[in-house]
């Protein structure tokens, strides 16, 4: 299993800084968190894949600056809007594809309470079944990722998403799952074969998002966990810049999850 990191953690340096960074840590594995429009513009996606070839880095992720916005994008009663959503995303897949990567992180519908968490079911399936189709088209996987502040956020919706949309896969985040009130393990159990993408870090009673290594992440019964479907792709170390000030606090984090889980850089 490789162990790699998002340009997420260094926000809000330019993307094109933080592989600089990631590059000199010795990372080989990475995915790219657009911040903007203009980044999926060819010229700044040619500078990107330049660089990672150039420094040997596998680009196996992106995560579209707009999963703030997916609910309002592509699951609205507005059908023109949702047309404009799906160009706009085929776009993003596109630029996934050229940069070599394998997956897009999908955030989903905004959680606006318990009352509306399977409001417009139909509708929804409808458009992760285009999605995939879509993904599928250019070459690309969606993964949805479970989000504290999403739909996602409860182990039933995620439930209900596997069953009538059995082709979606997922990304698994463990803050995120903390954050909700949830652990990972009533994630994993519904994601399971489908789980193609990992956002590893830590957490404790009181911090909800820390460096692996840092919290009280179980590890090693994470590693269990996985090995018992056989999971052997990629965890993406992902926290936030507040959550480090030098980098070699990265570097000892890679170390812990080296040494805990079946993982190398």
């Amino acid at each position: 299993m490789r162990l790699g990191i998002s340009t997420a953690c260094f926000y809000p340096e330019p993307i094109e800084a933080a592989v600089e960074r990631i590059a000199a840590m010795g990372f080989h594995t990475m995915e790219i968190f657009f911040n903007t429009e203009s980044e999926y513009d060819m010229p700044f996606l040619e500078q990107l894949r330049k660089a990672a070839e150039q420094h040997a880095i596998d680009i196996v992720s992106i995560h579209p600056y707009t999963s703030l916005m997916e609910g309002m994008l592509l699951f609205s009663a507005y059908p023109r809007r949702t047309e404009d959503g799906f160009a706009q995303y085929r776009r993003y897949m596109e630029a996934a594809k050229y940069l070599g990567a394998r997956y897009l992180t999908f955030h989903g519908e905004r959680f606006m309470g318990e009352d509306t968490l399977f409001d417009h079911m139909e509708r929804a399936y409808a458009v992760y079944h285009r999605l995939c189709a879509m993904a599928d088209e250019i070459g690309i996987t969606l993964a949805q990722e479970n989000v504290a502040w999403c739909k996602s956020r409860d182990p039933r919706y995620l439930q209900k998403l596997a069953e009538h949309v059995p082709e979606l896969h997922y990304t698994l985040d463990l803050k995120q799952g903390n954050r909700a009130g949830h652990h990972w393990s009533e994630y994993l159990s519904i994601m399971e074969k489908q789980l193609c993408n990992i956002h590893i870090n830590d957490y404790d009673d009181t911090h909800s998002c820390l460096l692996p290594g840092k919290g009280s992440m179980d590890y090693t019964a994470f590693q269990k966990a996985l090995d018992a479907f056989g999971y052997d792709r990629q965890m993406l170390i992902e926290v936030y810049s507040s959550n480090f000030e030098q980098d070699h606090e990265i570097a000892q984090a890679a170390e812990v999850l080296q040494q805990r889980m079946h993982c190398c850089i």
